[in-house]
């Protein structure tokens, strides 16, 4: 399954990874663009292959099917931003977020979320306290997937802040280049990674 790394993690001192490199003491973050009652019979992570929209060519979005943990709201200075809580489908277990209230997930219940997946940087365990959800993961393929930055009001009267939007290319690597993977004015370039649990590969 493909995973996204921010490039600002390796920058900051994670390992540039090659084909064939095992990605080790990792958790997943499963950013939710939907959450129901389970569409699945059986627990697990489907890739969604039709995105189009906004989201471009490339992109890459799942179904993941599991049983939900107890939730927590999120708040910002602004108020409630939503809810994380754990999903954990067979044997792997992600921690998601989504942005409806914490109320609407019940403990125990089984979901399917619409998502896209991600690496948690390692500092927010300790920081904010999260479960830890760390394995050991097989790297498969690398690529780059590089998005226009969409610039909107921070808020009225605000500063710009940017924002990624559509896909705009997406290509393999063999080796990460901490300093020359993400160096386009107005583009953001995010790390794809194509994992496996480190046991099953």
């Amino acid at each position: 399954m493909w995973v996204y790394l921010e490039t600002w993690i390796v920058k900051d001192g994670a390992p540039e990874l090659a084909l064939g490199d095992h990605l080790r003491g990792v958790g997943l973050r499963a950013d939710c663009c939907s959450l129901g009652p389970a569409r699945a019979a059986a627990d697990g992570v489907v890739e969604l292959v039709d995105l189009g929209g906004a989201q471009g060519p490339g992109g890459h979005r799942y179904e993941l099917t599991g049983v939900a943990g107890h939730a927590e709201d999120v708040r910002s200075e602004r108020g409630p931003v939503g809810a994380e809580f754990v999903i954990t489908a067979g044997d792997q277990a992600f921690f998601a977020r989504t942005r409806g209230p914490a109320s609407e997930v019940a403990v125990g219940s089984r979901v399917t979320a619409q998502c896209t997946l991600s690496v948690v940087a390692d500092y927010e365990w300790d920081a904010f306290g999260l479960p830890d959800l760390r394995t050991d993961w097989y790297v498969r393929r690398l690529a780059i997937e590089h998005r226009l930055i969409d610039y909107a009001p921070s808020s009225p009267g605000g500063a710009l802040a940017g924002q990624p939007g559509k896909v705009v290319r997406s290509f393999e690597i063999e080796r990460m280049s901490r300093w020359d993977d993400d160096r386009i004015p107005g583009i953001m370039a995010w790390y794809l990674l194509d994992v496996t649990p480190l046991r099953a590969s």
